[in-house]
């Protein structure tokens, strides 16, 4: 077994045994958008995951999925991931961990360095509250999005990412 599968498998554990202690019951939709989460490392929005529950269950409603992602975030399960623009991302990933976003296509992916977490907030943010974690945003362009940028052409001066 990968460390990826393992990984996953014990989040859909974790989130199983959690959403029984929460006295929610434990309905097979409610297991799916668990399960759905857990798997994704794509940091997937609402929409997302409600199209990936809804290939193996079609009656599910959206209204569920919302539900149920909300119970989980409540829960401490899942971290609500906001980007600048466009919809709320979810992350079952809850070690300490960074985001690269890519600004063209709005790919997210985690970064685990011990760099980034040793960055500490500057005195000056202590004027304006209580600085409770530090979380860095890395912004670029992804590998896919700059390898289609050059098989169309950039490079050879005709300019724009279409």
């Amino acid at each position: 077994m990968t460390r990826a599968h393992s990984e996953m498998v014990e989040r859909i554990g974790r989130f199983s045994d959690a959403l029984k202690k929460s006295r929610l019951r434990l309905t097979h939709q409610r297991l799916e958008v668990a399960r759905e989460i857990a798997c994704n490392t794509t940091h997937p929005d609402v929409e997302t995951i409600y199209q990936g529950v809804r290939q193996r269950i079609p009656t599910i409603s959206l209204d569920t999925v919302y539900r149920t992602l909300a119970s989980l975030a409540a829960l401490g399960l899942i971290a609500r991931v906001s980007v600048s623009s466009g919809p709320t991302r979810y992350d079952a990933n809850l070690a300490r961990h960074h985001h690269f976003l890519c600004t063209r296509c709005g790919l997210i992916r985690d970064v685990c360095s011990a760099a980034l977490d040793a960055v500490r907030a500057p005195e000056e943010a202590n004027d304006l509250g209580t600085v409770e974690s530090v979380e860095v945003q890395l912004r670029g362009v992804c590998e896919a999005c700059a390898g289609k940028e050059s098989l169309h052409g950039k490079e050879e001066g005709h300019g724009e990412h279409w």
